[in-house]
């Protein structure tokens, strides 16, 4: 049987996990046999194929699953094959080690801050583990709760480097990371973020090769959230071709893919509380305009930080989410939130989102060229034809 998070899972649950992605993939590449040159199903495909890579890793920690790799391993013929094979049950071998530490760790209450304690290291906040915290499921965003200043110390993580180099050096995850450049907020920005009581901290972007050090935050968040479901992790190859910004921890980033805001996060134990909305405001000034959501908690804090909705999409049950849990959203539409594409407008920083605004497409693709048409000061649509929500 599974252990309590985040400890191992057992082998029943990841299969059944494992054959569900396995018919996704076969649902989706149907569909597009059928019409192989839309970019929708496209994307379909794509999405299924790295949810079900993903899922077998997971089989692959677990006992059943490593015991089909033994036999796999001893029963291939050929070498490389063989190789691969074992290289596979290595990694199952090593998360399941890495799940029982986590459960060990949790049931002693050791987290975070107590080892960065033990180092000498300390945040400055008041430790208060009763605080409940708002889980934004759509980016797997997690709000923190206030603590210390948000800009503090920082200089244990971020090193000089080679003397005489400009660029600082990060160490994020046990990874040395030598960023590209950073991004810093112009200084009336960042005391006016102060002045709300959130964070603006100095975001350093990352090079191309380190686009597994993004991914492997954004990974290990999806681990510990119960809203897991609720987001899209790209491939390592896919974030590479977007510009990847963090903190100096590497606890909180938000991604640029073309003129699209995507993968923002954000840990609960990040040096930085209460990020999100500068982020997002860094990332408009690097030129993102548009970002789309599941119309759960999300929408109204994009709309604060300036974003207005100008589509919606229906939801659609062949779409869900790998694992979607409807009883876990059932206070958003009955588990069935609509996806909202919403553009950036500098006017209207400090908005309110309005439930049910922007006008329903048909197709998702039409919902991203809306968004990208978008012009500050063009009034949106708010209809709800041919639908309830409640």
């Amino acid at each position: 049987m599974c252990k309590p998070k985040p400890g191992p899972r057992c082998t029943p649950h990841i299969r059944a996990r494992l054959d569900k992605a396995a018919a996704r993939i076969d649902s989706a590449r149907a569909a597009l046999d059928e019409n192989p040159s839309h970019a929708r199903l496209q994307r379909r495909v794509a999405a299924a194929e790295a949810a079900y890579s993903d899922t077998r890793d997971l089989y692959d920690a677990t006992p059943g699953g490593r015991n089909e790799l033994r036999t796999a391993i001893a029963a291939e013929p050929d070498s490389e094959r063989g190789a691969a094979l074992a290289r596979r049950l290595a990694a199952g071998q090593r998360l399941r080690a890495e799940q029982t530490e986590a459960l060990r760790r949790a049931e002693r209450g050791v987290d975070n801050d107590n080892e960065r304690n033990e180092r000498g290291e300390h945040d400055g906040r008041t430790d208060d583990a009763g605080t409940p915290r708002e889980v934004l499921e759509a980016v797997r965003l997690e709000s923190g709760t206030a603590r210390g200043q948000a800009d503090g110390n920082r200089e244990i993580l971020v090193g000089s480097g080679d003397r005489g180099s400009p660029s600082p050096r990060l160490l994020i995850n046990g990874h040395q990371i030598r960023p590209v450049t950073d991004h810093t907020l112009p200084t009336d920005e960042r005391e006016s973020f102060a002045a709300r009581g959130l964070s603006a901290p100095t975001l350093y972007e990352l090079d191309p090769a380190d686009a597994s050090v993004y991914r492997e935050q954004m990974l290990e968040l999806t681990h510990k959230n119960p809203h897991a479901a609720s987001v899209h992790v790209y491939d390592e190859d896919e974030y590479r071709q977007m510009r990847l910004l963090v903190t100096d921890d590497g606890k909180a980033g938000v991604a640029l893919k073309d003129d699209e805001i995507v993968s923002a996060f954000a840990h609960t134990d990040c040096a930085y509380p209460r990020s999100v909305q500068s982020m997002l405001r860094q990332a408009t000034a690097l030129g993102g305009h548009r970002l789309d959501c599941f119309d759960t908690v999300l929408p109204k804090l994009y709309a604060d930080a300036g974003f207005v909705p100008v589509a919606r999409l229906a939801w659609n049950d062949d779409y869900a989410p790998d694992v979607w849990d409807f009883q876990l959203f059932n206070r958003f539409n009955g588990g069935r939130p609509d996806v909202v594409f919403m553009a950036y407008d500098p006017h209207r920083v400090g908005g309110m989102y309005t439930p049910g605004a922007g006008e329903y497409v048909d197709d998702y693709d039409i919902g991203i060229v809306r968004a990208q048409a978008y012009r500050p000061g063009t009034s949106t649509t708010s209809t709800t034809v041919g639908q309830h929500h409640e």
